[in-house]
C-alpha cells in the first residue's frame, strides 16, 4: 500500500452570493488551525444557497442538542486488533450405496440394525448433497470428511441431522428473490426486522420495496417505482421519526411509511437546482444528533448539508478535488467526513468551514467510509477494487492507517460496524464472503458466511443487532448472527 506525504495545500477559493445576485470568487490566505497545527490542512470553497426550495414541510424537528468540542480529537483510545480469515471448503461428492437396493422397499421391521444403517446413511448423504449443489446451505467444514463406514452412523451426523431439523422451526437464513439487480438495503429503527431495498438497473423502472419477515418469511409488503437507480437508502435514525426513508439519485426524495397501511407516501424532494453545483448524488447520510440535519456527496466535488425544517441548504462545500463518494455523521451534530476520488478522507466542521483536516491520502479512491458510533474515533474505510479495509483513528495526524485488513481474497464491497458492540465489524466482497471481525481480542474469533455469488452490500440492524442484510444480484439475505 503506497503511502503519499500531504502537499502544501492552495488557497481558498469562496464563492459567495452578491447582492445583485452574481456570483464573485474572493481569494483569502490559508489559515492555520492552532488546536491542529500538526494535521495537514486543505480549505475547501463554500458554496453559499441561493434561496430555499418550496417545497412540502417534512416536519422533522431536532431531537437533541449537544455542544461540540472545539477541537474533536482531544480523546484517546486504545484498539488492538487481530483477524483471522476463515474460508469454506468443497464437500466431497460421496454416496454410499446398499448392497442390495432392493431393501429399500422392504419394511423397516424386516431389515437387520445394518441395513436400517445403510438406507438411512444414504437418504442422508444424497439429502446433503442435494442441498449443497442447490446451493440451500452453505458447504460448511463440519459438514466435510465424515467417517464413511458401511453400516455405521456417527454421533457426528446424528447432531447435524438434529441441527438440520431445529433449522427448519428456527431458520438463521431468509431469502427474497425479485427481477431486478440489488444494491440498495437499509434496516429501520423500529419494532420489528422490516428493511427497505433498491435496485440498481441502468434504465427508468428502477423500484424500492418494502420487506417484513412474516410467519418465518421474508415478503414484500410494498414496491414503489422510482426511476433512476438509488445509490443509497436510508431510514431516519431517530426512533420517533423511525417512519422516514430517504434515497439518492439525481436527488434526495423522502418518504413516509405507514405500518398499518403499507404504503410509502411523498413528503419531500431536496435538489439545488439553482446552483451549478447540483451533479447527480453518490451518497448521503443523516444526522444521529439532529434529525433536521441531512448532507450529501455528489460527483461535483461538493458536499450539501440541508435543513429539512426549512427545506433549505445550511451549506455547500467544494469538499474534494474529485468526485466525492460517501460522507458520514459521527457523535457531534456538526462533525462529518468524507471520501473522495483524489483518494483523501477529509474532516469537516460546520462551525469551522474555512479549512479541513485531512486525516489519510493515497493515490486510489475511498468510495466508502463506516464510522464507529460506539467507539466514535474509528473509522473504517474502502478503496476501489482493493480487498483491503483502511482503520483510522480520526484523532491522529500521521497520514496513515492504523490498521489494514485483509480478511477477502477480492474487492472488499462494503462494511459496516456492529451498532451493540464497538469491536465488531462486519464486511462483503466480491469473492462472496460475509466476515465478522472482531477486535481486541488474541483469540482467532471471526464468523465468516458464503453467499452463492459476489455480494454488492451490506446493512445491520440497530434494533435488532442479530440481523445482518445483503444483497447480491437480484436476491437479498437475511442472516441471523
Amino acid at each position: 500500500m503506497e503511502k503519499q506525504t500531504q502537499k502544501e495545500n492552495p488557497q481558498i477559493n469562496e464563492l459567495q452570493n452578491d447582492p445583485s445576485g452574481n456570483d464573485k470568487l474572493i481569494q483569502s490566505n490559508q489559515q492555520e488551525n492552532p488546536a491542529q497545527s500538526q494535521i495537514p490542512v486543505q480549505n475547501p470553497q463554500t458554496v453559499q444557497p441561493e434561496t430555499d426550495l418550496n417545497n412540502a414541510n417534512l416536519n422533522s424537528q431536532p431531537q437533541s442538542s449537544v455542544i461540540p468540542q472545539n477541537n474533536p480529537s482531544n480523546d484517546k483510545q486504545d484498539v488492538n486488533p487481530h483477524i483471522i480469515n476463515e474460508h469454506p471448503q468443497e464437500i466431497p461428492n460421496n454416496f454410499i450405496q446398499m448392497d442390495n437396493m432392493n431393501q429399500m422397499n422392504m419394511q423397516e421391521n424386516q431389515m437387520t440394525q445394518q441395513q436400517i444403517n445403510e438406507q438411512y446413511m444414504f437418504q442422508y448423504q444424497h439429502q446433503i448433497n442435494q442441498m449443497v449443489n442447490n446451493q440451500e446451505i452453505p458447504m460448511n467444514n463440519y459438514m466435510i470428511n465424515y467417517p464413511q463406514i458401511q453400516g455405521q452412523i456417527t454421533q457426528d451426523q446424528i447432531n447435524y441431522q438434529q441441527r438440520q431439523m431445529e433449522s427448519a422451526e428456527n431458520k438463521n437464513i431468509y431469502d427474497y428473490f425479485t427481477n431486478m439487480k440489488l444494491f440498495g438495503i437499509a434496516f429501520q429503527n423500529g419494532n420489528c426486522p422490516r428493511l427497505a431495498i433498491s435496485s440498481l438497473e441502468k434504465r427508468l423502472d428502477n423500484k424500492i420495496e418494502i420487506l417484513e419477515l412474516i410467519d418465518n418469511e421474508l415478503k414484500n409488503v410494498y414496491e414503489q417505482q422510482v426511476g433512476y437507480p438509488c445509490t443509497k437508502l436510508l431510514w431516519s435514525p431517530n426512533k420517533n421519526k423511525s417512519s422516514l426513508l430517504a434515497f439518492a439519485s439525481d436527488c434526495i426524495q423522502i418518504y413516509d411509511y405507514n405500518e398499518e397501511k403499507k404504503v410509502l407516501s411523498f413528503q419531500t424532494r431536496l435538489n439545488n437546482m439553482k446552483s451549478q453545483y447540483n451533479g447527480p448524488l453518490t451518497s448521503f447520510d443523516w444526522n444521529i444528533v439532529n434529525n433536521s440535519i441531512l448532507g450529501t456527496a455528489s460527483i461535483d466535488n461538493t458536499c450539501t448539508i440541508w435543513d429539512l425544517n426549512k427545506q433549505s441548504i445550511k451549506t455547500q462545500l467544494i469538499a474534494h478535488d474529485k468526485e466525492v463518494f460517501d460522507i458520514q455523521f459521527g457523535t457531534e451534530e456538526n462533525i462529518f467526513i468524507s471520501g473522495g476520488a483524489d483518494g483523501s478522507i477529509r474532516l469537516f466542521d460546520l462551525r469551522m468551514l474555512d479549512h479541513s483536516t485531512i486525516i489519510y491520502e493515497t493515490k486510489g479512491c475511498i468510495n466508502k467510509l463506516a464510522w464507529n458510533l460506539q467507539a466514535p474515533t474509528l473509522i473504517a474505510a474502502l478503496s476501489l477494487d482493493k480487498n483491503i479495509i483502511y482503520i483510522f483513528d480520526s484523532r491522529m495526524n500521521l497520514n496513515v492507517s492504523m490498521d489494514e485488513l485483509n480478511l477477502h481474497k477480492e474487492p472488499v464491497t462494503g462494511c459496516i460496524w456492529a451498532p451493540d458492540n464497538p469491536t465488531q465489524l462486519c464486511s462483503v466482497s466480491e469473492d462472496c464472503s460475509v466476515i465478522i471481525s472482531s477486535f481486541g481480542n488474541e483469540q482467532n474469533n471471526n464468523v465468516s458466511y458464503t453467499a452463492p455469488c459476489p455480494i454488492n452490500n451490506v446493512d445491520w440492524c440497530r434494533s435488532f443487532p442479530a440481523w445482518i442484510g445483503i444483497t447480491f444480484q437480484e436476491r437479498v439475505q437475511l442472516l441471523r448472527k
